[in-house]
């Protein structure tokens, strides 16, 4: 596993370990509504501005896609 991003990104410390673990399993991209209501049932209770950071903190690394249909992981590269 990687180690937390830094809050000095904006974001707290692990906050983006929970959003791909939300998003691990998903059989398509997640809207951000729905991943916020997955993660308070997981006990992560994010703001929409708060998940908003940790998209862009996501992207920005290439970990996560954020579209039209919604969040998902970028796939691991096999080179």
């Amino acid at each position: 596993m990687t180690e937390p991003v830094s809050s000095r990104d904006g974001i707290p410390p692990g906050s983006l370990d929970y959003v791909l673990e939300a998003l691990r399993g998903q059989r398509g991209p997640m809207k951000r509504r729905a991943l916020l209501e997955e993660l308070e049932h997981r006990g992560h209770r994010i703001s929409l501005a708060g998940l908003n950071r940790i998209i862009e903190v996501g992207s920005r690394e290439k970990r996560l896609s954020n579209g039209p249909d919604g969040v998902s992981i970028v796939p691991a590269r096999k080179d």
